[in-house]
């Protein structure tokens, strides 16, 4: 159900399609996965993942229903999801004993520190007007996202397992939507800024409930072997 949901979603937003396609199959898209995530959880997905996905779906929701100013309840719905994202992480991130860094993954996270600074500094400055009244929230969206970002990127590259490819996944798919939808709505309504919104923000869906999964399965054998 998903991935048909997912892909006439898609296929609406590239051709272009009537609106009420769109309308049809986009609020099937997180209830699907979510039943996914319910039936490979045993029925137990936890209360927070739960959260952080159906904040994401209210923004989306929003969104799809009324297009016109709904830039801050939309921000702060992300933002919340975003945080409780963050939190998981953390957690992850204060359980792994940080090994010695080679020179080679200083640079590495160098660069993409410096590659994600420069593009919200690009977002903010030539998309955005300081003097927006909503450029403080913006700003702090966009500083929410980058740490987020950053201790995400982290984590993958001091773990490197299956849950940390997929939160990487995840909030790659995520950064590229924001800024697609960013560029569409406020620099140049080209098709296919829009696009690749639409593919990676079904995609992040799908890799979000991977890592809770993952995630969750990697804990309970952590409790197991305790036991």
């Amino acid at each position: 159900m998903y991935f048909t949901a997912s892909l006439m979603y898609v296929l609406s937003v590239f051709f272009e399609w009537d609106s009420s396609v769109a309308l049809l199959f986009k609020p099937m898209i997180l209830p699907a996965i979510y039943f996914y995530y319910w039936q490979e959880s045993a029925f137990r997905p936890t209360v927070l993942s739960s959260l952080a996905l159906w904040l994401f779906y209210i923004g989306d929701m929003i969104l799809l229903i009324e297009n016109h100013n709904v830039q801050i309840p939309l921000m702060l719905l992300n933002l919340s999801a975003y945080l409780i994202v963050g939190y998981y992480v953390t957690k992850d991130l204060l359980k792994i004993k940080i090994p010695e860094l080679s020179n080679f993954l200083v640079l590495i996270v160098s660069l993409v520190t410096a590659f994600l600074v420069s593009l919200l500094y690009v977002a903010l400055s030539l998309v955005f007007n300081a003097a927006d009244p909503d450029f403080g929230l913006l700003t702090v969206y966009g500083i929410v996202l980058l740490l987020l970002s950053l201790e995400i990127f982290a984590y993958y590259l001091l773990k490197n397992d299956t849950s940390g490819f997929f939160i990487l996944m995840t909030v790659i798919s995520l950064v590229i939507s924001d800024l697609f939808y960013v560029l569409y709505n406020y620099y140049g309504q080209f098709q296919v800024f829009i696009n690749i919104n639409a593919i990676c923000q079904v995609a992040s869906f799908y890799f979000l409930v991977k890592y809770f999964l993952y995630k969750n399965h990697y804990n309970n054998n952590l409790i197991t072997d305790e036991q």
